[in-house]
């Protein structure tokens, strides 16, 4: 009987030990999976981040601004009703992302006083390119509005005319931004080089 209880004895204290080194490695192996906190992204390379994605949206509607215009304005009004439809989404996606572009360069951080020059840039050329836009679509209106085919071809001349003049402004827009930044003081320069939205442009 007494070599029994020894044995049972000798058995729980054995499985205790087990049982404390269990709860210690896992407490060790808790405290060594915790992993630290990620560090805050810094609040300028959040904004330039944004602008960045901002212009490249941008770029994508100037360059489908034109795209597939190649009718014969001559013809009837269905041609004109294709044109006006077509261009008209087209400029009206240029004048969106422009205004997308104005509101995230807009929303620079208060304390980041470096990126005001950028910001009087850009909103100069976001002007001239809104300004485009609403002479491409005066001349729609003007076009679908009018009162005989001959009045309408001519004023597809001009929504064309200023369609092309929407896509260049358009593109200014774009190259302000990029050119803004890359001429920048270097705290602007540093917010743009860290943010990973704008990488494309160093490469």
């Amino acid at each position: 009987m007494r070599r029994g209880v020894a044995l049972t004895a000798t058995a729980l204290l054995g499985l205790a030990v087990l049982s404390g080194c269990s709860s210690d490695d896992a407490s060790s192996a808790s405290s060594s999976s915790a992993a630290p906190s990620p560090t805050p992204t810094p609040a300028p390379v959040v904004w330039a981040d944004g602008v960045c994605a901002a212009r490249d949206n941008l770029n994508a509607a100037v360059s489908a601004l034109g795209r597939n215009l190649s009718y014969d304005v001559t013809s009837d009004r269905s041609a004109l009703e294709q044109i006006d439809r077509q261009l008209r989404i087209q400029v009206l996606s240029v004048a969106n992302a422009a205004g997308e572009v104005q509101t995230a360069v807009a929303a620079v951080p208060v304390d980041f006083q470096a990126a005001n020059d950028l910001v009087v840039v850009v909103d100069k050329a976001r002007t001239d390119t809104t300004e485009a836009v609403d002479q491409v679509k005066a001349s729609l209106d003007a076009m679908v509005n009018a009162e005989n085919i001959v009045t309408g071809v001519a004023e597809a001349g001009k929504a064309l005319v200023a369609g092309k003049a929407a896509f260049v402004a358009g593109q200014a827009l774009v190259s302000s931004v990029t050119d803004a930044a890359s001429t920048a003081n270097d705290e602007v320069r540093a917010a743009f080089d860290a943010a990973p939205g704008c990488q494309a442009d160093a490469s």
